[in-house]
């Protein structure tokens, strides 16, 4: 466990036990395994959707094993940064999933709390005991952490999939420092987002179990990717994939290209799960977004709103 983790606790009085395996916190026995304080319980509302695809591509999403630089590039283009900021600071990562993100914050030299509210015994074996990284199983609208006690919140593809955004991200940014950095995501509240076919389906599929609808998906998956991939040669074609088709296919995708067919419709069949099966999809606008982060936030900070997503990132 990392030494400073106690330090950024809320509770002055937590200590660990001699064996490493409880952690006193408020009165509680926090049960803590392979260096994992366990703040709630290994069961929870993403259970048979997120931890699906944690359990059947636990590795696909990371840029170290599958040869590409998507995580790089995304996390760089969506915040804004340079992986020079990251150097030297504490994050608050909120939602790490099987760890992708959390990979690329280390890389560039931050220490990072990684918070989930359960499966990450995935991410501990994925990052393989990171010297900067601390796994916290939590949830992150009761996290364990003094206020405005880290240098950067970041909180990546996990919004929109809580049962109340609006809450969700007023607690978290109340951990960042007032001269400290924020960047958030969600899935924008657009017509081009909202029209989706996704959002036609998620009433009939989030009521399907989960592993007969990841093996209806994957079972289409390479009849969907022939026909987006001509789709997408004739006029028109873009609007109709993006649309009525329920397949994300990224052959056309520049980061995708190096690798193979079978690679890339199994990245489809991973989103296209990811997209159909959650319990809880409510993208936030920006003004609300907004909204709220101007009762938090100290530093200048920028929205920028794109026909998919939503961004909240400090200026810098």
């Amino acid at each position: 466990m990392l030494t400073s983790f106690l330090k950024l606790l809320r509770d002055p009085k937590a200590t660990l036990s001699k064996d490493g395996k409880t952690l006193t916190f408020e009165g509680r026995k926090i049960p803590v395994r392979d260096d994992i304080p366990r703040f709630t319980p290994d069961e929870s509302y993403s259970r048979g959707n997120f931890e699906k695809l944690r359990e059947e591509h636990a590795t696909l999403q990371f840029d170290s094993v599958n040869g590409t630089t998507d995580r790089h590039d995304t996390i760089s283009d969506r915040t804004g940064w340079p992986p020079s900021f990251w150097k030297g600071k504490t994050v608050l990562e909120c939602g790490c999933g099987a760890g992708p993100d959390t990979e690329i914050l280390l890389n560039w030299g931050a220490t990072v709390i990684a918070v989930d509210i359960a499966g990450l015994d995935i991410a501990k074996n994925n990052l393989k005991g990171h010297k900067k990284l601390q796994l916290v199983q939590a949830s992150i609208i009761d996290l364990p952490f003094k206020e405005k006690s880290f240098d950067i919140v970041f909180c990546h593809r996990v919004l929109q999939h809580t049962p109340d955004p609006d809450e969700t991200l007023h607690h978290m940014l109340k951990f960042v420092k007032n001269d400290g950095a924020i960047f958030i995501h969600s899935y924008a509240n657009t017509w081009i987002q909202r029209l989706r076919w996704k959002y036609a389906l998620l009433p009939f599929t989030r009521k399907v179990e989960p592993e007969k609808l990841y093996n209806f998906i994957k079972g289409y998956a390479p009849t969907a990717f022939k026909i987006t991939n001509v789709l997408r040669k004739i006029p028109g074609g873009r609007v109709i994939t993006h649309f009525l088709i329920p397949f994300l296919n990224y052959r056309h995708a520049k980061q995708f290209k190096p690798l193979t067919d079978e690679r890339v419709i199994e990245i489809g069949v991973h989103d296209t799960f990811d997209a159909l099966s959650p319990p809880y999809d409510n993208p936030m606008s920006a003004k609300r977004m907004r909204q709220i982060a101007n009762q938090h936030v100290s530093r200048p900070f920028e929205i920028v709103e794109r026909p998919m997503v939503t961004l909240m990132r400090t200026k810098i």
